[in-house]
Parts: C-alpha cells; sequence; structure tokens
C-alpha cells in the first residue's frame, strides 16, 4: 500500500479551514463596526485599529491554509477534494487582506493629519 492510497477517503481540512478563516475575516470588519457603535468606551481609531490587525492576520491566515491545500491535492495527485473551497478561501483572504491594509493606511493617514 503506498502512502498516498487514502487519499480518496480524507477530507482536506486545510480547505475548510481556508474557507472559514476567509469568511470570518470577511464578518469581521462590519462586526467590529458595529461593536464601536454599542459600546461608547471604543472609538472609531479603535475599531479601525482591530479590523487592521484582524483582517490582516486572518487574510495571511486563509491564503497560506488555501496555498497547502492546494499543494496537497497535487501531492494527492488530485485523488483529494477541497479545490473550490480552496478556490474561494484564497478569494476571500485576498479580499480580507485588502480590507486589513486598506485599514492600515487608513489609520496612517488619520495619524498623520492628527500630529498637524
Amino acid at each position: 500500500m503506498l502512502p498516498y492510497d487514502d487519499y480518496e477517503k480524507q477530507r482536506n481540512m486545510r480547505a475548510r479551514f481556508s474557507l472559514l478563516f476567509g469568511l470570518l475575516g470577511v464578518a469581521f470588519a462590519p462586526a467590529a463596526i458595529l461593536v464601536h457603535l454599542r459600546v461608547a468606551a471604543i472609538t472609531l481609531p479603535m475599531a479601525v485599529g482591530g479590523i487592521a490587525v484582524g483582517c490582516t492576520i486572518l487574510g495571511f491566515s486563509a491564503l497560506f491554509l488555501a496555498k497547502r491545500a492546494r499543494l496537497r491535492r497535487r501531492v494527492s495527485l488530485e485523488r483529494m477534494g477541497g479545490a473550490k473551497q480552496a478556490a474561494l478561501g484564497r478569494l476571500l483572504g485576498k479580499l480580507v487582506l485588502g480590507i486589513g491594509l486598506g485599514a492600515c493606511i487608513a489609520l496612517a493617514v488619520y495619524a498623520l493629519l492628527s500630529r498637524l
């Protein structure tokens, strides 16, 4: 028995986690703004800082897991599933990473303008 004979029975969990992290990242930004609106102690720059950190980490994680899922699928000679999930996780990861980096730029511009 070869080490890759049982890949048909296994699920590609990296693809699922990539999709999960992408979806969490997409939901993270509106949730942070909603928390800012509900809690008076949290200011808008604090919420945007949370978005910058959270979305950047979740975006990088989704991209990393999608790449590992595609690599594992390729090693199994494409007998392992999860191609669509990994592709969607990769797309969402890029979107979430863009949101996170955009929030970083917004914070940098706010910091520069508040000093003037």
